[in-house]
């Protein structure tokens, strides 16, 4: 018997241009400990589907017809009295932004042991008591509990919610994305500890994401919705191994996968139809490479096609021979929206970048020598009165590297480490404390002040949040125009004729249908090209992408990525992406430089550094990476949660604190630079005149977080 049964149910928004239909017509079963990963896009209608389930819609919903039965009980005609006993107590919810869910004013103790006493019936010695076997559940300290949600790390924010969603000991755990934002490691250590629970409290979990390899790490059934219905329903080993709907196949074909390099990922180009007026056909059909008329006009149902497999495709029949078909990147060019994003031959660039002049692998463009970055926080007299001195931040320590005409670099690490620090002293947004940072045979430290504008117009930054890095009040002409005019193009027919150039090669087409919008009028994918646009503009040298994909969904980063990765060769670019997703950085890089603790602790080959990592932190990141594929476990990491504050200057090894392989040696001798293969080299003693120093006696650096 199923724990949770949804019937034809239907979510309406009222809105000024009308009825949006954001859930059409989803039925589905949960059953009693089953643990079903509902994936999709943003507005697919995953988050109005579980806000649906637990009744916290806003105030312009509608539920025109549906059931929702839990243990029998159709939640739909509960009064809201009624529906609040049953949050928490039978259904509980662990949102998205933990950060967001936290009292920033009360220490998170008293946070949890306040909803123990409300909702639960608790008394105050009982609800402390339960509250450290909450804590120690997720494996957090009983004496955290007494601190602020300002002094926990991102990781534990996570599990402390985790806790809160867990006291009330619920049927159903319900998760809207509850690794989003999160790096890699502690996202690692979220997902360890949800699939802990899962055995331990045989938990029912309904987990909500557009990340299909998180999908494939804990859940054991998929369910794929798009425009407001479920496409595609099966057991996780059969959706990987064999999926059923043409998105399923993009979405899976979209994803970079740490361990199998891809030279171009598959680009689901477009977006979701307007539902408002939804389609009369299949509501893919418009981003669909295997369209046919048929599925235009009529509108497919969920039918079986396997043992417990559900899909809603006129053309299931012939998956198998799809799914090869759907491998090949240009086959989905032929959709209808695809054709409108097809990269078409453009003109060599005129002046600028040349890149074939370029691209001879020789020249060294960007050079960092022995460069550090220190910030002074805390003293004056706020420090004095709070009693507390003045310290210095070490935000990048000893770094060295060049970069060559046409080469990529990724930059990998949690927050913290010196990633963005090392892409503000590239451009000059800051000046280091000490070393040298050479661009084109100049110190950027002695640069004249008349040569720094010509400079800018050389380095580009490529910014993380498109719907931030844009003036909500400019037109994207404006916008691109912008830095034009900065830099002296006084001619407005030229500056249109370069903006119209750039839109057209990062697929805006045809541009002059995207001069005059506003940026609230375009998705995510486009926003963020038009970002990429604003970066190439004035043609430069030298571009950072910080972190230029994580806010969007895995069908429109793929898009995005190839878009960059082409462009940068063309253009002879050097290239720096700042990233904390190592299967992003091997899909985008040449060379991959691990930072911890503002450390460059390993550099080599992109493949060379998945494949073959040495610094036992480079092969915790390797490990923590979630692979799409339910039959593939990540293996258990040994280092310990948090990255230390950079306030102190390590003395030895700044890895040792949370290393299982440290040794003596470690706690005092700072490791050299050991040379491992050609252009592959590593700061750590496991590998120089050290090695045979004792090993260190188990400590809290062995135990697993």
């Amino acid at each position: 018997m199923s724990l949770l049964s949804v019937r034809n149910l239907c979510v309406n928004y009222k809105t000024e241009r009308g009825t949006v239909h954001a859930v059409d017509g989803v039925s589905l079963d949960v059953a009693e400990a089953q643990h079903l990963g509902v994936i999709g896009e943003s507005g697919c209608g995953k988050t109005t589907l579980l806000r649906a389930l637990v009744r916290v819609l806003p105030a312009n919903s509608v539920i025109p017809q549906g059931e929702v039965i839990y243990k029998g009980r159709n939640l739909l005609a509960l009064s809201p009295a009624e529906m609040r006993e049953i949050r928490w107590k039978e259904i509980a919810m662990i949102p998205q932004a933990s950060m967001d869910s936290l009292d920033p004013v009360q220490r998170v103790g008293q946070q949890l042991e306040r909803l123990l006493v409300v909702r639960g019936g608790y008394d105050q010695r009982s609800a402390k008591t339960r509250a450290v076997d909450l804590f120690e559940l997720v494996g957090l300290e009983a004496k955290r509990l007494s601190n602020y949600p300002h002094e926990f790390s991102g990781g534990m924010k996570q599990r402390a919610v985790i806790a809160m969603a867990l006291a009330l000991s619920p049927s159903l755990l319900i998760a809207d994305e509850p690794v989003t934002a999160l790096d890699v490691i502690v996202q690692h250590q979220i997902l360890d500890v949800l699939r802990r629970l899962q055995d331990e409290l045989n938990l029912t979990m309904l987990l909500i994401t557009h990340d299909i390899s998180v999908v494939a790490q804990v859940c054991d059934s998929v369910a794929v919705m798009y425009a407001g219905r479920i496409v595609e329903q099966a057991s996780a080993e059969t959706f990987f191994a064999a999926p059923s709907h043409p998105y399923s196949l993009g979405l899976q074909q979209a994803f970079p996968n740490v361990m199998q390099a891809k030279d171009t990922l598959i680009t689901i180009e477009g977006f979701p139809p307007d539902l408002h007026q939804p389609p009369t056909g299949c509501r893919f059909a418009e981003r669909c490479p295997f369209v046919e008329d048929r599925c235009r006009a009529t509108d497919p149902q969920l039918e079986l096609v396997g043992s417990k497999h559900l899909a809603a495709c006129l053309r299931s029949a012939e998956m198998a021979d799809l799914r090869v078909a759907a491998q090949d990147p240009a086959l989905w060019k032929r959709s209808l929206v695809g054709q409108q994003y097809q990269t078409v031959e453009m003109p060599p660039i005129n002046g600028g970048t040349s890149a074939a002049a370029q691209l001879n692998g020789e020249e060294v463009l960007v050079e960092m020598k022995s460069v550090s970055k220190r910030y002074k926080i805390g003293g004056g007299l706020a420090g004095l009165i709070r009693g507390q001195g003045e310290q210095t931040i070490y935000a990048v320590n000893d770094l060295s590297f060049k970069l060559r005409r046409g080469e990529s670099l990724g930059i990998a690490g949690e927050s913290g480490c010196g990633k963005s620090t090392t892409g503000k002293l590239l451009v000059k947004l800051i000046n280091p404390s000490e070393g040298q940072i050479i661009f084109d045979g100049k110190d950027l430290a002695e640069l004249p002040e008349d040569e720094l504008l010509a400079f800018r117009s050389r380095v580009q930054l490529m910014f993380q949040n498109p719907f931030e890095a844009l003036n909500p009040r400019f037109t994207l002409y404006r916008s691109l125009a912008e830095p034009l005019m900065i830099h002296g193009w006084r001619d407005e027919g030229q500056r249109l004729e370069r903006i119209v150039d750039t839109l057209n090669r990062v697929n805006l087409r045809p541009a002059e249908m995207f001069l005059n919008k506003y940026p609230h009028q375009l998705s995510g994918g486009q926003l963020q090209r038009v970002v990429l646009a604003r970066a190439l503009v004035l043609h430069p040298d030298f571009i950072i992408a910080d972190e230029p994909v994580s806010m969007l969904d895995v069908s429109v980063r793929a898009g995005i990525l190839n878009t960059t990765k082409r462009l940068t060769k063309e253009m002879g670019l050097a290239t720096v992406y700042i990233s904390h997703d190592l299967s992003l950085l091997r899909y985008t890089c040449d060379h991959i430089a691990v930072m911890y603790l503002g450390y460059m602790v390993e550099y080599g080959p992109s493949d060379e550094i998945i494949n073959n990592p040495k610094h036992p932190y480079t092969q915790a990141l390797v490990a923590a990476v979630p692979l799409p594929d339910p039959s593939l476990v990540n293996p258990p990491l040994r280092i310990r949660e948090g990255v230390p504050r950079p306030t102190d200057l390590a003395q030895g090894c700044p890895f040792v604190e949370r290393c299982p392989e440290a040794l003596e040696a470690c706690r005092s001798i700072m490791p050299s630079r050991i040379a491992i293969a050609d252009k592959h080299d590593v700061l750590c003693h496991l590998y120089g005149e050290h090695a045979d120093s004792p090993k260190l006696t188990p400590a809290a650096s062995e135990q697993p977080a």
